[in-house]
C-alpha cells in the first residue's frame, strides 16, 4: 500500500510539474525599446497655495526601436493627471494608456511616474489587459516622461487654465509578457 501511494504521489508530482513547465513553455517574453511622440490637452487646476494638477490626456504614436517588435508602430493615448508644486517644481503623475497596433488589436497599461515639471518624470509602466492577440498580456517596464513646449490659456474667471503641450516618452526596457 506504501508502495502505491508513493507512486500515485510520485506520479502526481510529475504532472503539476509538466503543467509549470507547459504553462511556462507557453509564455512568450519580448523585451523592446520604445519611444513616442505626444502632444497633450488638458486643463491645470490651482489646488493649493503652491500647488497645480494637470488633468487631461497624452495622445501621439509609438515607434518600436529595433522595427521588428510586436508593436512596430502604434497609437497611444494616456488620460491621467500630473501635480505639480508650484515652488519646487516636483512633480507626481498617474493614468492610463491604451496603445493600439496597426490590427486594431491593444494593450492597456497604468502608469505613474515622479519627477522634476519640465525636467522629466521618471515611473513605472504596468501592462494590464490586451485585445487579439495581446489578450493575457502582462509585463511592463520603467518610462520616462518629458515635456518640451506647451502653451497656456486662462480664464481669468475660474482661474481655469487650458494647456496643450508636447513631448516624449521613452520605455528602454519595456518587457511583454505573451501567454
Amino acid at each position: 500500500m506504501k508502495i502505491l501511494l508513493r507512486m500515485i504521489m510520485a506520479i502526481a508530482a510529475l504532472t503539476g510539474m509538466q503543467t509549470i513547465a507547459a504553462q511556462a513553455w507557453a509564455e512568450e517574453k519580448i523585451v523592446l525599446e520604445a519611444t513616442a511622440t505626444w502632444e497633450s490637452k488638458g486643463n491645470i487646476y490651482l489646488t493649493g497655495k503652491d500647488q497645480a494638477m494637470f488633468v487631461g490626456g497624452l495622445r501621439g504614436v509609438m515607434f518600436v526601436q529595433d522595427g521588428k517588435g510586436t508593436l512596430n508602430a502604434a497609437q497611444i493615448v494616456c488620460p491621467g493627471s500630473i501635480e505639480v508644486n508650484l515652488t519646487s517644481g516636483e512633480s507626481q503623475g498617474e493614468g492610463r494608456c491604451i496603445v493600439t497596433g496597426a490590427s486594431g488589436d491593444r494593450v492597456f497599461a497604468a502608469w505613474e511616474c515622479v519627477g522634476i515639471a519640465t525636467v522629466g518624470c521618471i515611473g513605472k509602466f504596468d501592462l494590464t489587459a490586451g485585445t487579439g492577440r495581446f489578450q493575457g498580456v502582462t509585463g511592463g517596464g520603467p518610462f520616462v516622461l518629458r515635456s518640451a513646449i506647451g502653451q497656456l490659456r486662462a480664464d481669468m474667471i475660474t482661474g481655469e487654465v487650458d494647456s496643450i503641450g508636447l513631448g516624449l516618452a521613452s520605455w528602454p526596457k519595456l518587457t511583454l509578457v505573451l501567454p
